[in-house]
Parts: structure tokens; C-alpha cells; sequence
């Protein structure tokens, strides 16, 4: 899932759906609010990215968001649940990582340019699959309250990082993970698989590391809680609930290989400062 407010996502659409609109009806409610949302996304007016965060960002780090849960709606508790079970199973197979209780929904990675300035992030979204975002676009999507953290992943050299990058990219046109599988071995062209957000990071780390798990010890389990409101969620779109093993953002969040530091809110609105020279 990326971002339940943001623009161009579906999500709010289907916490509306979700909440209260008769269960026959709400796929006809879903697809017109999701034509009005994706018309709107063209009127989103990017909002500028101040020097000194660019300048903590490094070509391969990881860009989270938290967007503010509205628990009194079941799509938000069974968000924050999914995010609550995923904490506790980090902790119970060995994540030492795992200080606060912060969950995120989504995950991107930046790109930065040949002088090393972070220009760009490449990340895979819902109806829009993999695409590559300016920075300043990256953060104008999301709803006023969203927390924004900054991960870089450890132990890893420059070139490790320009080859989960160029992983990432390569893919760039790629589809939608709706079914949060992994990418097809099978798939004759890089943009044929699939992907969902934190897949995306983490096939391109595996990638980059030639490991198979990078950011848990052990393949994690796609969790669906509470079971019975995710099977519904999922017949509503005509799918039936995923099942095997893969990630989440906030595995990555909290994983033992990643740092993380928060995006103070303020940067993002803070006004260039005058100096006078008398």
C-alpha cells in the first residue's frame, strides 16, 4: 500500500468503500473515485525540497512515509494492525533493530545524479506500477501529518548501491504487484514483472548483494490481520488474499541492515533565509 491520501492512490477510495458503501456497490464507487483521484494528481503543485535535506540523501537510500491513521475507519486499524503484527514478528525472529512501534506504508529509493545531488526517487505505486518521481514530487503527494524517515541501508559500498539503483530502474514501466508476488523469473523483459513498493527495494538489494534475505534473517510471512476484513477487502477487487512469503515497509523500516533517521516535517516548509551584508 502507498500513501491512503495521496492524490493518485485508490487506498482513501477503498477505506471509504470499506467504512460504510453497500458491499455490491462499492467497486462502482472505487472506479469513479479513482478516475476523479488520478485526474486530480495533475493539479498536485510540487513542493520544494530544501538544500540540507537533499544533501543527507545518497544515491540507493530509502525514503519512508507514515501517513496519519485514521482509526475510527477498519481500513486504517486493519493498516496499523498489519504494521503491529509485523513489529512483533521482527522481534520474535531475532530484529534487534526494533526500538519504537513507528509503521510506515510505503517506501521509495533515491536517485541522485552524476554529481551525487538526490534528484529523484524510483519507487513502485498502486495503479501506476514502477516509475521515477522528482524528489520535490515525492513529498508534495502525501497528506499534510505524514511522517517522512530516512533509511540507508549498512554495510553496502557505492557500487552495490548503483547496482540496486540500476536494478530498480531498469524496471521502471513495470506493473503493479496487486497480488503482492514476487517478480516472475520467468518474465522475458525487466518491466514485465511485477512489483509492490518494498519489493521493489528489496529484489534490487537482493540483487545488488547476491543475497536471498537482506533486510530479515529469515523469509518473512505476508500478513493479513484481522484475517476476515483483508478477505473482504481483496473479493471487493476481485482477488483473493496473498498468500507466501515477501515484505512490507515497515519490515524494512525496522530491519536490522537499515538506518534510520526521521526528516524533520519543517525542512520541507521552511523559508530561504536573508541575510543582510551590513
Amino acid at each position: 500500500r502507498r500513501g491512503s491520501g495521496r492524490v493518485p492512490r485508490c487506498d482513501a477510495m477503498l477505506r471509504m468503500a470499506a467504512a460504510g458503501a453497500p458491499r455490491l456497490c462499492r467497486m462502482k464507487v472505487l472506479a469513479g473515485q479513482i478516475r476523479t483521484a488520478v485526474s486530480k494528481r495533475c493539479a498536485a503543485r510540487p513542493t520544494p525540497v530544501p538544500c540540507r535535506v537533499t544533501h543527507m540523501l545518497r544515491h540507493g537510500d530509502l525514503l519512508f512515509a507514515s501517513e496519519p491513521l485514521d482509526l475510527a475507519l477498519p481500513l486504517d486499524r486493519a493498516i496499523r494492525e498489519v504494521g503491529v503484527c509485523t513489529i512483533r514478528w521482527l522481534k520474535e525472529h531475532g530484529g534487534t533493530h526494533v526500538e519504537t512501534d513507528s509503521t510506515a506504508e510505503h517506501v521509495a529509493m533515491v536517485v541522485a545524479d552524476a554529481s551525487g545531488n538526490a534528484v529523484s526517487v524510483v519507487e513502485a505505486v498502486r495503479l501506476l506500477g514502477v516509475r521515477v518521481l522528482p524528489l520535490e514530487g515525492f513529498f508534495s503527494e502525501f497528506v499534510p501529518g505524514t511522517k517522512f524517515l530516512h533509511g540507508r541501508v549498512t554495510d553496502t559500498s557505492a557500487a552495490e548501491r548503483r547496482k540496486a539503483v540500476s536494478y530498480a530502474l531498469l524496471r521502471t514501466g513495470a506493473s503493479y504487484a496487486d497480488d503482492f508476488a514476487p517478480p516472475s523469473p520467468l518474465a522475458t523483459t525487466p518491466w514485465s514483472q511485477s512489483f509492490y513498493c518494498s519489493s521493489l527495494v528489496d529484489y534490487a538489494y537482493r540483487s545488488a548483494l547476491e543475497k536471498e534475505n537482506v533486510f530479515t534473517n529469515e523469509p518473512f510471512p505476508l500478513m493479513f490481520e484481522p484475517r476476515a476484513f483483508w478477505e473482504e477487502y481483496y473479493e471487493c477487487q476481485g482477488l483473493k488474499i496473498p498468500e507466501g512469503y515477501g515484505s512490507n515497509p515497515t519490515t524494512l523500516l525496522h530491519s536490522d541492515r537499515v538506518d534510520v533517521q526521521p526528516i524533520d516535517l519543517s525542512m520541507l516548509e521552511e523559508k530561504e533565509e536573508v541575510h543582510e551584508m551590513f
